[in-house]
């Protein structure tokens, strides 16, 4: 493992979704002193991080603008970037915990097929390199989701 100076880690070698494992760092949340708030926030609001396939996912996606994050384990999870004109936090997505990549996305679904309109890495809990919105890419290609 090699840190950076966000005190993140990255690991050596290769991987199997074409991205280097030197380009697969934690990024850590970088504002742990909102999570519990946050986490009560979203509580109320019925928020839960959604995995392709599960039941509210292709409602989420096509409601809006979605916040997604790779996990620690290579899960891709999204939840509404707003609910009830609250934001809700990037952190929510993990309970806290460091993520391969973060960012925010918009998506249509129609009739089971998924458009991938817009991906970015924008996420100010985690903020994440450029280089890592290729993970999350990888992510929602294994799922059929791509992007322009």
């Amino acid at each position: 493992m090699i840190a950076n100076n966000n005190g993140n880690k990255s690991s050596e070698g290769s991987s199997h979704d074409g991205v280097s494992r030197r380009d697969k760092r934690l990024f850590h949340n970088q504002l742990p002193d909102r999570l519990a708030g946050e986490l009560e926030e979203a509580q109320r609001l019925g928020i839960k991080p959604l995995k392709f396939g599960e039941p509210g996912f292709d409602e989420v996606v096509n409601a809006g603008r979605v916040k997604w994050a790779v996990t620690e384990t290579g899960e891709l999870v999204v939840i509404p970037h707003t609910t009830r004109a609250t934001e809700i936090a990037h952190a929510v997505l993990t309970g806290g915990g460091p993520v391969l990549a973060a960012g925010e996305a918009e998506i249509a679904v129609a009739e089971g097929c998924y458009f991938g309109i817009e991906i970015t890495n924008r996420s100010g809990h985690f903020m994440p390199s450029t280089s890592s919105l290729e993970i999350g890419r990888a992510a929602f290609r294994a799922h059929g989701i791509i992007f322009p």
